[in-house]
């Protein structure tokens, strides 16, 4: 077993108009926060909200350029 722990991961969701929000601050995010959060090393998890499909790659990838 490896020593080192994994960071928890951040469960956000996409609603229409790519508003991303996030259940456990209860807070929407911006692009800039989005941002924020990958670059601490906070993993994080996009679910479509109407959908349920996961859309983590589409978010995340634009964010990281």
């Amino acid at each position: 077993m490896s020593g080192k722990k994994s960071s928890p991961i951040r469960h956000l969701k996409r609603y229409a108009g790519c508003r991303l929000f996030d259940p456990e601050r209860r807070v929407y995010l911006s692009a800039e926060d989005l941002e924020r959060l990958i670059r601490q090393g906070i993993r994080v998890s996009v679910r479509e909200v109407e959908t349920g499909q996961d859309v983590t790659d589409t978010v995340v990838r634009p964010n990281l350029q």
